[in-house]
């Protein structure tokens, strides 16, 4: 065990070298959406080691067309492997703390679809925070990080606000669906 102390917020805080990496994922994968998560020490805050991830939706979207409507372009899906991953990494002492995924020539928010991916029974699916990148043709134009919001809570000031991230220019804002902070 650890001395630290407890964690002050239940979001994690992204490094800047780890949105630095997010957003140099965005711009290899562009123009179809990138995947990946943050890990970092379970006992802190901070969530520094970025680890790319294959968005496998264009291998969904060919195998059943019907079924998974979307390719890549306008959707992830995160492999078997890089689940097992993510849910084996919340048991050891550096866990997931931070999902992530781009949003092409849309604007970084998170979506009907992205809340319904992030949840199970009306719960969130996996204890992450997630972190939409803002990628067009000429870039990244920003990023912006949700959290779950409890049930019951009435205000901002009653679950966590985690800040957005913004390298340059303005992006579009758009309100976050129920349940979840931006």
């Amino acid at each position: 065990m650890s001395d630290a102390a407890p964690i002050p917020a239940p979001h994690p805080v992204l490094t800047a070298e780890a949105l630095a990496m997010i957003y140099a994922h965005a711009r290899r994968d562009y123009p179809n959406e990138c995947c990946g998560m943050v890990f970092g020490p379970k006992d802190e805050r901070a969530a520094g080691r970025a680890v790319a991830c294959a968005n496998i939706q264009n291998e969904l979207h060919a195998e059943d067309p019907q079924k998974h409507t979307r390719d890549a372009r306008t959707a992830y899906n995160f492999g078997a492997a890089d689940l097992f991953k993510l849910g084996k990494s919340l048991r050891g002492p550096e866990p997931a703390k931070i999902v992530y995924h781009s949003h092409v020539e849309v604007g970084a928010y998170f979506s009907d679809t992205d809340q319904a991916a992030a949840q199970m029974d009306g719960e969130p699916a996996y204890p992450v925070d997630y972190v939409v990148i803002d990628v067009r043709a000429n870039g990244v134009g920003g990023a912006a990080q949700f959290t779950w919001r409890p049930p019951g809570a009435t205000s901002r000031s009653a679950a966590t606000r985690a800040p957005a991230t913004q390298p340059r220019g303005s992006r579009r804002r758009r309100p976050a669906p129920p349940r979840w902070w931006r």
